[in-house]
């Protein structure tokens, strides 16, 4: 007796499924929220406790009797002891920290986070931002709610779209219990720990666990996080002084980003210290700035929320050195190993800088009615859109601490236009810009085509072949012949563009009589259609096929300066190009995927022209232990290894081994 299916039955049962799916995770969305709110505020609580035996027991009561104000860097010397030896026995090495490591998981890795490694990591942050490190407990907060939620979803065994879902679900709850702002905890997992990716069924989720944990946040700890202020915003006039704030923040935004960056570099390759040693040297650092400026120790809420409420009579020299010192030290306290983020940091320096524009408009007098605090609370989500790169998770983040709609303009102009500056210079914000440094490269959203990962600039020829617009017809001849091309582009005595001319152009313009009296300028195409270098070549694609043209000259943006020249023949090496980067991409995912799965760590090594490793089988050479080649790149090619598949020179092989494996490794392709 054979079954039938009804194709009917089977659509109603795969319908039933998803609906039980759906609910399984409204109810783990609940319970994510719930666990997240009381964890964060544990986690709050315990920066408390670290603060009371740090700071006011050790250093104010034990210590400041005896050696003075030397008291805090002795504090904050052990404090970074302690935090580095907790890291360095407990969680050991990491490829990506912080909020990066989140991104990576969720775009690469299934959502799979270490989440056994979080206790350790959530003391260490409670730690340093309990004993003063200028370093914030948002981003700490954020990895705590992650970390749950993927707990759940790889402990229930759920797909890995759903583990994302819940991983994202966990960040926004985290940031919803941290600032009681679950508006802001939504667009934080959508615009940052999604990287844009949006979809209807996971919203529902996030959304569901953000207000759980903020509302469990507010039952436990009643009150707001900042103010509550009372801002005189002047007329609706004013609001254009507000440009050149987010225009000022986006160079700051920069400069803040490549100077955490460049203290990492400094820290990680120059330094040659322990991790406690590194961390204690870290820590002294921060205490001898903090015995003159003790406002830059741990999150700065306290002083922020003086300047906002304008209890604290700061001058504009102080509110501009507190905004420089905090940028300074937030480096040396995050590359010197304390765990913390840049949230907090990034509101503060935001807070100081916009209040130093604030009274300097204020003074001018007549220029402006509005309070001085209004600028900087607008300086606040303008600075952290900038480095963080999240205009609406900040817009919505200082609406909801501020509770004050007449704000809500100043600020979104505010940080759009430091976004705008910011990008300029600095296309990715410090997450995404972590991951890029590690040769990890997110497209915002889900996939796209192929051709707008790739630049015009990556694809055109440069410098384009030119002509000038009175050169003779026997002269393009020449020159078409000397560049071996069917185009040039045509330019006037100041080398800017005025048209392009082809070989068609030129066998139409001859004749038997002769043609001595025309030149370039009267056969070429006018006014052309251009392209810049930092268009997708996309964007060219689809220009040239409206146009029906086979060529566009490329000029720099704003000018008519040229600078290339973008043809079929450059398209059809960028599809080669775009290819190749897609098979890397694909590569790395399953590489961390790998690393994932076995607990273990890429390495990559080049197999060097004299090595006597070449020609041997991988099979005849003695690896560490707890290694496996995992791949091997070969002439732009990847391969795939067996037992008996011999090196070559240049390959690029990728080793996944324990940490502990790692310096044999480099001994044996330095020694072969």
């Amino acid at each position: 007796m054979r079954l039938r299916f009804d194709p009917a039955f089977s659509q109603i049962m795969h319908a039933r499924l998803r609906s039980a799916e759906n609910n399984i995770l409204l109810v783990l969305a609940v319970l994510l929220g719930l666990a997240t709110g009381i964890a964060v505020w544990a986690f709050r609580e315990a920066i408390k406790l670290f603060n009371e035996t740090f700071t006011l027991w050790l250093a104010d009561e034990v210590l400041h009797p005896v050696v003075g104000a030397l008291a805090i860097v002795i504090s904050l010397t052990l404090a970074g002891a302690i935090v580095g030896w907790l890291m360095q026995r407990f969680v050991g090495e990491e490829r990506h920290h912080g909020v990066a490591g989140v991104i990576e998981s969720v775009a690469l890795g299934g959502g799979r986070l270490p989440y056994k490694k979080i206790p350790a990591k959530a003391v260490a942050s409670a730690l340093s931002l309990g004993a003063g490190a200028s370093v914030g407990p948002e981003d700490p907060s954020v990895q705590i709610g992650a970390n749950i939620g993927s707990w759940f979803g790889q402990g229930l065994h759920l797909s890995e779209e759903q583990v994302r879902v819940l991983v994202a679900a966990g960040a926004a709850s985290a940031i919803a219990a941290a600032f009681k702002a679950p508006i802001a905890g939504v667009f934080f997992a959508i615009e940052v720990i999604l990287n844009g990716a949006f979809e209807t069924r996971s919203f529902g989720i996030v959304v569901l666990a953000a207000v759980v944990s903020s509302a469990l946040t507010q039952a436990l700890q009643p009150g707001v996080e900042l103010g509550p202020f009372n801002f005189a915003l002047g007329s609706p006039l004013e609001i254009p002084l507000f440009v050149p704030l987010g225009i000022l923040l986006g160079f700051v935004s920069v400069g803040f980003s490549r100077l955490v960056y460049w203290q990492h570099d400094i820290w990680h390759h120059r330094l040659h210290l322990s991790r406690p040693a590194k961390t204690a040297f870290a820590g002294a650092l921060v205490g001898i700035v903090a015995i003159f400026m003790p406002q830059i120790m741990g999150a700065g809420r306290e002083v922020m929320n003086d300047v906002l409420k304008g209890t604290t009579q700061m001058g504009v020299s102080l509110l501009l050195a507190l905004g420089i010192a905090k940028i300074v030290m937030t480096g040396i306290s995050m590359a010197g190993g304390f765990v913390g983020g840049i949230f907090a940091p990034a509101l503060f320096v935001g807070t100081m800088l916009g209040g130093v524009y604030g009274n300097i408009i204020v003074s001018l007098g007549g220029l402006s009615s509005s309070d001085a605090q209004a600028y900087a609370i607008a300086g606040m989500a303008a600075v952290m859109s900038g480095v963080v790169r999240s205009p609406i998770t900040a817009i919505m983040l200082v609406f909801e601490l501020t509770n004050d709609y007449r704000l809500i303009l100043p600020i979104m102009l505010a940080s759009v236009t430091c976004v705008f500056i910011a990008e300029r210079f600095e296309p990715l914000g410090l997450y995404l810009l972590s991951l890029r440094k590690k040769g990890i490269n997110l497209a915002p959203g889900r996939e796209i085509d192929l051709m707008q990962g790739v630049l015009v600039g990556d694809a055109m020829m440069k410098p384009a072949p030119t002509i000038r617009h009175d050169a003779s017809l026997t002269e393009l001849r020449d020159a078409l012949r000397r560049h071996k091309s069917a185009s040039v582009v045509v330019v006037d005595e100041t080398e800017q563009l005025c048209g392009i001319v082809t070989l068609s152009d030129l066998q139409r313009a001859y004749s038997p009589e002769g043609n001595d009296n025309l030149k370039v300028g009267d056969i070429c195409t006018r006014e052309p259609a251009t392209i810049t270098s930092e268009d997708t070549l996309w964007t060219a694609i689809r220009v040239m096929s409206q146009r029906d043209v086979g060529r566009l000259p490329v000029v720099k943006r704003g000018t008519r300066q040229v600078v290339g020249l973008i043809g079929r023949h450059g398209v059809v090496r960028a599809y080669n190009v775009a290819v190749q980067r897609k098979v890397q991409d694909q590569h790395t995912q399953e590489r961390v995927r790998l690393n994932t799965l076995t607990g273990g760590h890429a390495y990559e090594f080049y197999v060097e022209t004299d090595s006597p490793m070449i020609r041997r089988r991988i099979q005849d050479i003695n690896w560490p232990p707890e290694s496996v080649v995992a791949s091997i790149e070969r002439n732009g090619r990847l391969v795939i290894p067996h037992g008996d598949t011999a090196l070559e020179a240049d390959d690029l092989v990728v080793v996944v081994a324990d940490p502990s494996a790692a310096e044999e490794l480099r001994l044996l392709f330095r020694h072969g």
